[in-house]
């Protein structure tokens, strides 16, 4: 998959809408057609020189060779078309095909017309000293790039060019053939492997790379010049011919497929396969239909149908063998993900958090890499052809990024974006229902406070100035009741206000009877429906606290208490002749905003103005309880 800027990026290009190869498949489709168009080319041209019907064993072996290497080195640059390595690699590919074909054009015989086999001379000519030069080229840079590497290219650029020119020109001693010049360029790869392997001597894997890919080169290329260049550069006779000496070739290119898998050679792994697998499985199927029909004459009908079965029973298994062999990876089941995820959310130490994300992401994707990102958008996003996912900020998590999923064995794809969204979703909404979860512990615990507070302070207030024995002891035996409701958040029922201001009247004239202060207690309400527990609760702690406010702070030798109710709206004014204070002054403690928070949650209003002297205290409220809320 491409990113989405270089998709803009290959748009723009002039002439390139509707002809740029998007997909790593589509590239792929296009490298092998053309070899395999280059293939029948030079058949034809091989069956016109060549005497007999048939082609000899050694023709086949330089096509073979041609075609293996063009589409190993396709298939890597089609994966990776912007790294210069891979670009090189395909070079290297394309020369070998260059080579081998044109040699294979020779297999049947001699070229006829001349001009045709001068073509296929210089097209040797080129593709070997082609091949040399892009094998120089990418040992220079790849796996890491040693210093001076553009002067040293630029120089191997111009000695190969004028090499060649000149030999192919007559230029040059008898002894300086092309032969001469594949034995200089193996030389100079030895040389760019040896420098690899200096610059590599600190960093493992780099140097693991240099020495699996250099041994490919110098056994696969050295084993050729060994046996057919160098000898006829010696005056000797080639020890093998020419197209079976190509054979050797064959090992660079098999070595890079094994080192996919073992080195990740080119920053690719073994899901590379894959795209292989289907791309030749395409190829195969419509080359043996084309063979069908055009070599046994078979009906297109027929043709199709036996290709279709050729490939179904023979290819498809061995694929999918492969395929699982080469992609099967672990994961975690929706439940376990959910388990995860809300696991995450309620860690109490945030320090860990992160640390906890990087182990649910490494079981999700089994990176091989997995490290924060410095440039993430909003949304999951795949960067480096599918090589990266990059994850934005989530839940106080820095933003995530991940490369070489399944330990380097699969690409990321649409499938995983979706997969990181809803992971990042899970996480949003776990910890919504968290910071929900802490609001309501913090509520209750706030509710608790502010009940043993008001209630519970003022009547165990009222039982130690209680003279009464036998009261006070049924004030402690209230006390407890009251404390068992505030702790289960219970109801004791639903009391008309009537009921409930009778209760409490009688509970307010014992306490300040008990600190000899005088009450007058004033009812007008007339309500006999039911109080909501939250107005019944509320009331009597707006009550208490205010009460035991005027005990403690005030002095005061009287307190009048007056109750209203005018059409479900209950009005509460309370004042005492004591001591007084300026509310816009003094600093207000827990009780009196307890009482303001119990009044709002009603959606009421709680005043207090000075009075000469004492003060005055007026709640006003829904007697329904407006919006209601426990608290």
């Amino acid at each position: 998959m491409l990113r989405a800027d270089a998709r803009a990026e290959d748009r723009g290009r002039p002439g390139g809408a509707g002809l740029v190869l998007t997909t790593p498949g589509a590239r792929l489709a296009a490298i092998l057609l053309f070899g395999l168009g280059a293939m029948a080319l030079t058949i034809v041209v091989a069956q016109r020189a060549s005497p007999d019907p048939g082609l000899p064993l050694i023709f086949w072996c330089e096509i073979g060779v041609g075609l293996a290497a063009l589409t190993i080195s396709g298939w890597v640059w089609a994966l990776r078309p912007r790294e210069m390595a891979t670009r090189l690699f395909a070079v290297s590919g394309l020369a070998t095909l260059a080579f081998t074909f044109s040699a294979a054009s020779f297999a049947g015989g001699a070229v006829d017309p001349r001009g045709l086999a001068i073509a296929m001379i210089w097209l040797n000519a080129i593709g070997a000293s082609g091949f040399g030069l892009a094998m120089i080229w990418l040992f220079l840079v790849y796996p890491v790039r040693l210093p001076h590497w553009p002067w040293i290219t630029a120089v191997c650029a111009v000695f190969v060019s004028a090499f060649a020119v000149l030999s192919r020109g007559g230029h040059l001693p008898a002894w300086a053939t092309i032969h001469f010049l594949t034995v200089i360029e193996m030389a100079a790869i030895a040389l760019a492997i040896l420098g690899q392997l200096i610059a590599t001597r600190r960093a493992p894997r780099d140097r693991a790379i240099a020495v699996w890919f250099g041994l490919s080169v110098l056994f696969g290329a050295g084993g050729f010049i060994t046996l057919n260049a160098l000898p006829q550069v010696l005056g000797y006779q080639a020890v093998i011919k020419a197209g079976y000496a190509f054979m050797f070739f064959l090992l660079i290119y098999i070595g890079v497929a094994a080192g996919l898998r073992q080195y990740r050679l080119f920053e690719l792994g073994e899901w590379a396969f894959r795209i292989l697998f289907y791309v030749v499985g395409s190829l195969a199927l419509v080359a043996l239909d084309a063979a069908l029909v055009g070599l046994l004459a078979i009906g297109p009908g027929m043709a199709l149908g036996l290709s279709l079965l050729a490939v179904g029973f023979l290819y498809l298994p061995l694929r999918d063998a492969l395929a699982r062999r080469f992609t099967s990876r672990p994961g975690l089941s929706e439940q376990e993900v959910f388990r995860e995820v809300v696991a995450l959310a309620f860690q109490p130490v945030q320090q860990d958090r992160p640390g906890q994300w990087q182990q649910l992401l490494t079981r999700l994707f089994d990176p091989l890499e997995i490290r924060a990102a410095s440039d993430a958008g909003d949304e999951p996003e795949i960067r480096e052809d599918g090589l990266e996912l990059v994850l934005p900020p989530a839940s106080g998590i820095p933003a995530t990024s991940l490369r070489y999923p399944w330990a380097g064995r699969s690409l990321f794809g649409a499938a995983h974006v979706k997969t990181a969204q809803h992971l990042l979703q899970l996480m949003a909404h776990a910890d919504a229902s968290r910071d929900a979860y802490d609001r309501g512990v913090a509520e209750e615990r706030g509710r608790i406070a502010r009940d043993m507070h008001d209630n519970i302070g003022a009547q165990l207030l009222g039982a130690l100035h209680s003279r009464d024995d036998e009261r006070k002891n049924s004030m402690i035996r209230e006390t407890l009741t009251d404390l068992r409701d505030i702790i289960n958040n219970a109801s004791t029922g639903a009391p008309t206000l009537d009921e409930t201001l009778a209760d409490l009247r009688v509970e307010t004239a014992e306490r300040l009877e008990a600190v000899s202060i005088a009450l007058d207690w004033t009812n007008s309400s007339g309500g006999t429906a039911p109080l909501s527990a939250a107005v019944a609760h509320a009331l009597r702690s707006v009550v208490r606290e205010a009460v035991s406010n005027v005990i403690r702070h005030s002095g005061a030798g009287h307190i009048r208490i007056g109750i209203e109710c005018l059409a479900d709206r209950l009005t509460l004014v309370i004042e005492d002749d004591g001591r007084g204070f300026d509310p816009e002054t003094v600093v207000a403690g827990n009780g009196l905003a307890n009482m303001r928070g119990r009044i709002s949650g009603l959606g009421g209003e709680l005043s207090l103005s000075p009075l000469k002297p004492g003060n005055r205290l007026v709640a006003v409220f829904q007697a329904g309880g407006g919006r209601e809320r426990v608290t």
